[in-house]
């Protein structure tokens, strides 16, 4: 005879929507299991967090965080990129058609040099976004206004 001590179980009776008990019942049936199994199983992960839950809502919040840092890093480098272009275009003439291949032969091996440079800080660990200042320092009318006023200083010199 086995000395084998049983715990004391106590019977519960809920109630389930149609639908939902009928999800159980197949469940129960298709995985080979009781019904006080699964109960057991799903109160107990229900009552003690021990499932998968709280991980998953963890690992969904980190990457959500990473989303966000990826997003604002975008749009920095974007309104870095429509800065240098609003100033490319406001200082830069045009080329005369008689020095556009000394100019194009020119850009080409200042671009090579750009990529060099760019690899070199990418190597390094450090980007445009890590030194930019986070609070706004100003918005595109001051941006305008202080085009205006270096392309007026220009012109008086």
């Amino acid at each position: 005879m086995s000395t084998k001590k049983r715990s004391v179980r106590k019977n519960i009776h809920p109630y389930l929507p149609e639908r939902l008990y009928d999800r159980f019942k197949g469940y129960c049936s298709k995985m080979g299991v009781t019904e006080s199994s699964v109960v057991e199983e799903a109160l107990t992960r229900f009552l003690d967090e021990q499932g998968d839950m709280p991980l998953v809502l963890r690992k969904i919040d980190r990457q959500t965080r990473s989303i966000e840092r990826i997003d604002r890093d975008v749009k920095a480098l974007s309104e870095a990129f429509s800065v240098f272009v609003q100033i490319y275009f406001a200082h830069t003439p045009e080329i005369a058609a008689e020095d556009k291949a000394v100019a194009q032969h020119d850009a080409r091996n200042r671009y090579v040099k750009f990529i060099d440079y760019v690899a070199e800080q990418i190597s390094a660990g450090r980007t445009l976004v890590d030194d930019l200042v986070q609070d706004r320092i100003g918005d595109r009318d001051e941006l305008r206004r202080l085009i205006e006023q270096a392309s007026r200083n220009e012109d008086e010199s």
